[in-house]
């Protein structure tokens, strides 16, 4: 029988690999209504601000939440997820950014926040990877 602790951490590394996958849910329906709507609209009744705002932002809190909740738990799915969804975001923005007619010499100050903050995600994920337990 689990100690009213041990059954807390485990309750805590459930519901941080919870929140994890969601926002690595959230992250690729982003990227797949981009890609079908190619900068217009896709297959989300939304704008692309719209969608970029509720997808993408609600995705990059419940990452970081994840990491919060879960930080003193050891839990292999939300150690790859923060570093497969931080390197998703923050890439997916530079390269979208790169396809433009101006290049990465005009990205948006905007973009260069999302990417910053999808590296940082990827760099927690690096954090809890490297973290003695």
């Amino acid at each position: 029988m689990l100690t009213m602790y041990a059954q807390q951490n485990v309750r805590r590394q459930k519901i941080s690999e919870i929140l994890a996958i969601v926002a690595m849910a959230l992250v690729l329906t982003y990227i797949a209504d981009a890609a079908v709507g190619q900068g217009k609209r896709g297959f989300l009744p939304m704008s692309a601000a719209e969608r970029g705002m509720i997808f993408g932002g609600s995705a990059m809190v419940l990452f970081f939440l994840s990491f919060v909740i879960g930080i003193k738990e050891k839990s292999r799915i939300t150690t790859g997820l923060l570093i497969a969804g931080g390197l998703i975001i923050g890439t997916s923005v530079l390269g979208a950014s790169a396809m433009t007619k101006q290049g990465l010499a005009a990205i948006r100050p905007d973009f260069l926040g999302i990417v910053i903050v999808g590296y940082v995600i990827m760099g927690l994920g690096i954090f809890r990877l490297i973290q003695k337990k």
